[in-house]
């Protein structure tokens, strides 16, 4: 344990048990079978604890409640993260400590190889998260979430509302700082970082830059700063739902962003240099424009421009296709949790960072020897 979170503790457990105490939870049903969390470490903190709030959000969507288990310590550090305190209030969120038990048939998902996992598990079904990078070949790989507040407004009447709005230009809005124009980003992942995606399009086509809306011109490259022009929470799938393509600039630490899964939720087609990061890989000009470096993206823009209209539309269909099938998070949860995957699962790969929190030549697997099982 660092020296910043025992000095923290005092003050983060009671935070952390003011949000198990919230209101917001009393006399929430769930009807569906429980998921646990079984945290032996601290690599779901990453990304401000965001992974662990979708999670939540995806299961409260299928109706399943979430039981965190964890050290007090580790759940005063969650309380600490900025979307951690989001993750705790959830109506569908309790914890319990390592010595308590998940509910019989709950889907348990551990951060640690089933092998070394020392806490009671008796007739619960186990996966372990391989979180990090790289997806491991032969293993389920979790799509990358939405935001946990998308998550949480989407209903499928809004979502058919959305898709079958009117759409027109090229749109973008996000963080315009220094921190999204490190070379990090070419070196590790091959793409041009977000402000060479941007600079790019300015020098190229300078009359037809934006920077708010496209006005429902189709012409229109609309790159607008959040840090600037922030889009409340509540209208941004609004807006992304106005435009035909979202550029899909890489994030700090690697290429996915949550933007780029918004955006195909409501039909509205990615311009991206890393489909090889989702899973299916994504292909050019069926459910996305694709390109590699400044000359490539210069000419997927060109290429829009002489795109006809029921080719858009099309594209947009199969975007919508595409994320109903492998992208939507409370689908993926629910196969998941009702063993509806054709093989056996007992892995799932989470590549939402930078590097890998596993051994490569030796991934954790969820399987617990029947010696380690017992009951409480």
């Amino acid at each position: 344990m660092k020296l910043k979170h025992l000095l923290r503790y005092p003050f983060d457990i009671r935070v952390a048990e003011e949000h198990l105490a919230s209101p917001s939870k009393v006399d929430v049903e769930t009807t569906e079978a429980t998921i646990g969390i079984d945290l032996y470490s601290d690599q779901m903190l990453f990304d401000g604890g965001r992974h662990l709030a979708c999670l939540a959000a995806s299961a409260g969507k299928i109706g399943s409640k979430v039981i965190l288990r964890c050290s007090r310590w580790l759940l005063a550090a969650i309380a600490h993260k900025s979307h951690g305190g989001r993750f705790l209030s959830m109506p569908n969120v309790c914890w319990i400590d390592p010595q308590a038990t998940f509910p019989p048939q709950s889907l348990v998902l551990l951060d640690t190889d089933g092998g070394q996992a020392d806490r009671v598990l008796s007739r619960q079904r186990t996966v372990a998260m391989l979180i990090g990078r790289d997806p491991v070949d032969k293993t389920l790989v979790m799509p990358y979430p939405m935001h946990p507040q998308q998550i949480t407004d989407a209903t499928e009447a809004r979502e058919d509302m959305l898709r079958r709005r009117i759409k027109a230009g090229i749109f973008f809005a996000g963080n315009q700082n220094r921190r999204y124009g490190r070379d990090s980003m070419h070196h590790e992942f091959g793409v041009l970082s977000r402000l060479e995606i941007l600079s790019t399009l300015r020098s190229h086509f300078d009359v037809r830059i934006a920077t708010r809306d496209s006005g429902g011109r189709d012409d229109q490259i609309v790159l607008r700063d959040s840090a600037s022009d922030p889009i409340p929470a509540q209208d941004w799938m609004n807006t992304i739902a106005a435009h035909q393509f979202f550029l899909c600039c890489p994030g700090a630490s690697q290429p996915v962003c949550h933007n780029a899964i918004e955006a195909m939720s409501v039909g509205t087609i990615p311009i991206l240099e890393y489909a090889d990061r989702f899973h299916p890989e994504l292909v050019d000009g069926v459910n996305a424009i694709c390109f590699r470096g400044r000359k490539g993206l210069v000419a997927a823009i060109r290429r829009i421009d002489s795109m006809p209209p029921e080719k858009r539309a099309r594209l947009s269909r199969n975007v919508c296709q595409h994320y109903d099938a492998h992208l939507d998070g409370g689908r993926f949860l629910k196969r998941l949790r009702d063993e509806l995957n054709t093989d056996f699962v007992d892995q799932v790969s989470m590549p939402f960072h930078n590097r890998n929190f596993y051994s490569t030549s030796s991934p954790p697997s969820g399987r617990v020897p029947l010696g380690h099982r017992r009951a409480a």
